[in-house]
């Protein structure tokens, strides 16, 4: 079984990893660059895996 920091760990590599894929999946670097809707996209991606870590982390506070 996981520790409590084990736990938070696994937490934020999935979110990374959630990350990453959703990156790779919209194109190019210079796609991304050239397409407004995209980097909007993406923009707002980031803004979901922050909200989503700092829940984790405030639920990880209360684990017992």
């Amino acid at each position: 079984m996981l520790e409590k920091t084990g736990i938070l760990f696994v937490i934020l590599i999935l979110l990374l990893v959630f990350y990453l894929v959703i990156r790779l999946g919209a194109g190019k670097k210079k796609d991304i660059a050239k397409s407004q809707e995209i980097t909007n996209y993406l923009s707002g991606i980031r803004i979901l895996i922050i909200i989503l870590a700092i829940v984790a982390l405030i639920l990880w506070f209360f684990l017992n």
